[in-house]
């Protein structure tokens, strides 16, 4: 949103905000060393339940501070994003600036995939213990590997994911210029 907004000439502050905290609390929590570093199903659910909270919080900050939204409209709007639900508080969704409109696609694009898998496909590595994260976060009866490392297992899936939507912007573009209403 920062470079769409720098593109487009509109504020960046509502994303420098949200970045920062992001920064401060990421160098902070990776300067936290746990004395007991095994990882269990109970450990997953927690962390994957705070995390959303968090992320929901921080995400809601450009909503906030960029379109004026209060804070339960932001943190639902935010919500219903990451969970890719669909829903929305926003009678007029075109009227907000681009990098606005950039990251409320964004936070629904990140959310189909899952934030936590995203955030696993860049974790240090945890001898193999993040798989209980990975089961928090996903939806379904059973979650497995498809390669033996999770953390490759979680770049595989993302690979994937954006090469679909490498292929679905294609699709729109030439679409547009195919059928397009000029």
């Amino acid at each position: 949103p920062i470079l769409v907004g720098l593109y487009y000439k509109e504020s960046i502050t509502p994303f420098l905000i949200p970045t920062s905290i992001s920064m401060i609390l990421g160098i902070v929590l990776n300067n936290l060393k746990p004395k007991n570093k095994n990882l269990y199903a109970k450990d997953g659910f927690c962390i994957v339940t705070v995390s959303w909270i968090l992320i929901s919080l921080i995400g809601c900050i450009p909503f906030i501070v960029g379109d004026k939204l209060s804070f339960f409209d932001a943190f639902f709007e935010t919500v219903s994003g990451f969970t890719t639900t669909g829903s929305t508080i926003l009678t007029n969704v075109e009227a907000m600036s681009k990098s606005m409109l950039f990251w409320r696609s964004f936070t629904h694009w990140i959310g189909g995939m899952g934030i936590l898998v995203f955030v696993l496909a860049f974790l240090p590595k945890s001898e193999g213990q993040n798989i209980h994260i990975l089961r928090a976060e996903s939806t379904g009866p059973q979650v497995g590997k498809l390669v033996s490392k999770l953390k490759l297992t979680a770049r595989i899936l993302y690979l994937i994911y954006i090469a679909f939507t490498i292929l679905e912007v294609c699709f729109l573009y030439f679409g547009d210029k195919v059928f397009g209403n000029d």
